[in-house]
């Protein structure tokens, strides 16, 4: 089971508290991208569908990103890859991740949770 916690970060003075999912291990810094999305053109329903699509049996393989982080969603493992891998130094570029498609969708739906309960306190 992957590590993780609940953080409040704010990107400058000016803009608002958000509730970000921070990954213990620094070598999944990768998922950190995926599902921190404000800001980004997906959410985390649109990965929660790729999902099922692919649990449901209606789609083999699945693929959903940001602008650096991309998931590919299959049946038992999902594999996320950072597409700045070749445009950056090794050392900074995000390790590939393997994950249980099924842990992903637990770790997805935990922090939809915490994020209602951080909307309904600010």
């Amino acid at each position: 089971m992957i590590s993780y916690t609940f953080e409040k970060w704010r990107y400058d003075d000016q803009s608002p508290t958000e509730l970000i999912i921070v990954f213990t291990d620094k070598k999944n810094i990768g998922l950190e991208e995926l599902l921190n999305v404000e800001g980004f053109a997906i959410t985390l329903d649109d990965i929660l569908v790729k999902i099922e699509l692919v649990i449901s049996g209606e789609s083999v393989i699945e693929e959903i990103g940001t602008e650096r982080s991309l998931a590919e969603i299959k049946e038992d493992t999902t594999t996320i890859y950072d597409l700045f891998e070749e445009l950056v130094p090794e050392e900074e570029a995000n390790p590939t991740i393997k994950i249980a498609t099924l842990e992903l969708k637990e770790i997805i739906l935990d922090y939809q949770k915490h994020l209602k309960l951080f909307g309904e306190k600010e």
